[in-house]
């Protein structure tokens, strides 16, 4: 698992959302061509979501999630 990077990166999307935008497409991310695990206290209540870092460093899809997101053997999962 890579925490600090993680880290990182919520901190940075963290500092760009707003209230009035949840929308997180094209938000910076931090691992361009992974999948990550993110959380944001203005999207989806609170809850983590499952999301695709594109080559450029931002968020090009995502997928909400439940409850929780961590990895299993290597692999982001919602649940």
């Amino acid at each position: 698992m890579k925490f600090i990077p993680l880290a990182a990166m919520i901190m940075s999307v963290a500092l760009i959302a707003g209230a009035d935008d949840p929308g997180i497409i094209g938000h910076p991310c931090a691992q361009a061509g992974y999948v990550e695990c993110g959380s944001l206290p203005n999207y989806n209540s609170g809850h983590w979501f499952m999301f695709w870092c594109g080559p450029d460093y931002t968020i090009t899809a995502y997928q909400d999630c439940d409850n929780a997101c961590w990895f299993d053997e290597g692999h982001p999962r919602c649940y």
